[in-house]
Order: structure tokens, then C-alpha cells, then sequence
């Protein structure tokens, strides 16, 4: 199919893409000119920001709490407890750990539409009004899982950029099937750690604002100044097929399965130490 032939709304769609990539570039060339990387402090800490669901929107809130409960409990079994994590939603699930470093936000926008990108930025601006320090951003969805090492080695490594997932897990949650997720930041929105700084100022917020789809997150921050690095190690599971996937909504599960038909791990050793890592 030719440029010429592609339907409208798709050359309409990239075009836009195109637009807003060669804004960010700008900007992010901008912005890296009066803000150059500064030394991280030898104490940084990870701040988990987690957009949730409306009761309203979701098709089984039972569900949705009991993904967000894993999801917390993977973050509570992190090996280096210098971590934050913030929800930000409508409605207060059941299920939340009593731990001070989990926190419930109501959102301040109506769920009439699609508000993920509005629960975003309010997690932004409450983690640079609540801290005073260094550390490592996380989007992360309410329904994955982190490998218990991935804080131990942001914090031990500690580049002052920032690190992405290249390789993870796609668990297909109906079946228990599991396999291996290559190029992992392309699917999946947990996938990328940036590096902020806001011990004088909160221009860092103005770094994660662009971050806008976790495909792209790599080139933004390069924009930016900010080169991210790979994490060595398998260091997330994406949780699929529960029921509560926004793709599932949109009738692309069966792209999703098919990487787990491709790349299915069967060795019943393998599969025990992934879910003993994972606690699945």
C-alpha cells in the first residue's frame, strides 16, 4: 500500500504523531539547554505514580482492587525499601496496604472521558510538591508486576538519567500461561524509570509532562538529555487477559496473546522460579 493509498485518518493520525514528536523535540532541546544533568544524591528514592480506574468505567471493580493489591504487594516486596507510591483515582479501592509509603489520592477530574492522561500530570504535580529530594519516576499501571530486585538496582546504579525494562514477562492471567517479552517498553506502559531532581527547583516536572505513551518514552527523554539505560535483567511481568486491559476494550487482546503463543516458556523449572519471583 502506497502513501497515497493509506486511509485518511491514518495519514491524519501519523501526521499528528510527527507534529507532536518534532514539539517535544524543540521543547526538550530547550529545556536541557537551562537544565543540564546534575550529580543524584547518594540517597535517591523510586516514586511509583499509579493512575487508576473509576469504579464507574470498570467493567468488574472487584477486579481492578485485586490487580492494584498485587501490583502493591510486588512493590512492597522490593528487596530496597526507598520507594513512595501514590494512587490517583476516583474512587478509594478496598485492599490498600497499611504501609506510609502507599498513597490514595481522589482524582480531580470527571471519568465522563478518557482521564488517564489527567491522573497523570496530578501525580506529577503531587510528587514535585511532596518532594524534596532525588530520585526515579515511575508510571506504573495498576495491574503489573515489578521483578523484587528492579528498586535495588536503580538505586545501586544510580545514573542520574533514568532506565527502562527492554526485557520482561507477558503473563496471560485467564490461562497462567507465561512468556518472554522482548523490546517490553513497546507494550507495556510500566516500563521506564526517569530520573528527577527536585532538590531546588521543580523544573523536573516539566520533564515528565511529555511522557505521554511508554513507546516513545525512550526518544523524549533523549530529547531532553536524559539518555535512559536498560535494566539488565527480566524486570517486569505484563499482566494480561484479566479482563480490566484497556487494549482488551479496544479488541487487540489477540496481539497481545499472540506474544506469549510465540514465546511461551514450558519448562516447569523456568515457570516455578518466575513464579516464585514474581509471586504468581
Amino acid at each position: 500500500m502506497t502513501k497515497t493509498q493509506r486511509p485518511l485518518k491514518r495519514r491524519v493520525k501519523d501526521t499528528r504523531k510527527r507534529v507532536s514528536m518534532n514539539l517535544k523535540r524543540i521543547k526538550g532541546k530547550a529545556w536541557a539547554a537551562f537544565n543540564p544533568p546534575a550529580t543524584p544524591s547518594p540517597a535517591p528514592e523510586v516514586l511509583f505514580a499509579i493512575p487508576l480506574v473509576s469504579r464507574r468505567r470498570a467493567p468488574d471493580w472487584d477486579r481492578v482492587e485485586a490487580n492494584l493489591t498485587q501490583t502493591l504487594h510486588a512493590i512492597q516486596a522490593q528487596t530496597d525499601g526507598r520507594w513512595r507510591a501514590v494512587i490517583c483515582g476516583q474512587d478509594r479501592p478496598e485492599g490498600i496496604p497499611q504501609d506510609e509509603r502507599i498513597t490514595f489520592i481522589t482524582s480531580t477530574v470527571s471519568d465522563r472521558f478518557y482521564d488517564k492522561g489527567y491522573k497523570r500530570r496530578q501525580l506529577i504535580d503531587h510528587f514535585a510538591a511532596t518532594t524534596s529530594g532525588d530520585g526515579y519516576y515511575v508510571q506504573h499501571d495498576a495491574d503489573d508486576l515489578l521483578h523484587p530486585e528492579t528498586v535495588a538496582y536503580i538505586l545501586r546504579d544510580n545514573n542520574g538519567h533514568g532506565y527502562f525494562v527492554e526485557q520482561g514477562y507477558c503473563v496471560q492471567v485467564s490461562s497462567g500461561r507465561i512468556g518472554k517479552m522482548d523490546n517490553f517498553y513497546i507494550h507495556c506502559g510500566t516500563s521506564s524509570a526517569v530520573y528527577v531532581d527536585f532538590r531546588r527547583n521543580k523544573r523536573h516536572a516539566a520533564l515528565l509532562k511529555p511522557l505521554t505513551s511508554h513507546s516513545t518514552v525512550i526518544a523524549v527523554c533523549g530529547f531532553y538529555g536524559r539518555i535512559l539505560q536498560a535494566i539488565p535483567f527480566r524486570a517486569a511481568c505484563y499482566m494480561i487477559d484479566h479482563g480490566q486491559n484497556m487494549f482488551e476494550r479496544r479488541g487487540k487482546m489477540q496481539n497481545k496473546i499472540n506474544v506469549v503463543d510465540r514465546n511461551e516458556i514450558t519448562d516447569p523449572a523456568k515457570l516455578a522460579e518466575i513464579q516464585k519471583t514474581f509471586n504468581l
